[in-house]
């Protein structure tokens, strides 16, 4: 039987991020594997920082995503520390099983000269403890 959490944030299938894109996961009987609950959340909210907002727009969905991308090519400085944070920002607040975005910072990490280091605390609707998600962004132009 599911738990309140695994029915409120869903189950999807589950991806792995590889050669810069994504990759399906089969599970040990040679069948998709599933993220659930926390995992799907998880999954779902660093999906909506990937991709580029508009990309799904012909499949109806035009406010999914994220701006992030419009930052490749940028320098590694505050400047655009803060304009990350403020495009995360609007991408996870519009996720509708997110109730609040209490905390957002970025960190350059030691000798990642070009990554910055995306740490956001997400309290997620219905849920008593909020949600540590980080992520790390490449600045790199590919």
């Amino acid at each position: 039987m599911p738990t309140e959490r695994e029915r409120l944030f869903g189950n999807d299938l589950k991806l792995r991020d590889r050669f810069g894109g994504f990759d399906l996961i089969s599970n040990a009987s040679a069948d998709l594997d599933l993220a659930e609950g926390n995992d799907n959340i998880i999954q779902a909210l660093q999906l909506r920082l990937l991709v580029r907002q508009g990309e799904l727009a012909p499949l109806g969905w035009s406010n999914y995503g994220s701006r992030i991308h419009e930052l490749i090519g940028e320098p590694n400085i505050p400047r655009t520390h803060t304009r990350l944070m403020a495009y995360a920002r609007t991408a996870i607040a519009r996720d509708p099983r997110v109730a609040e975005i209490r905390d957002l910072s970025t960190q350059i990490l030691p000798g990642e000269r070009n990554t910055v280091r995306l740490q956001m605390e997400i309290l997620l609707i219905n849920q008593p403890n909020p949600l540590l998600m980080i992520s790390d962004i490449n600045l790199e132009a590919r």
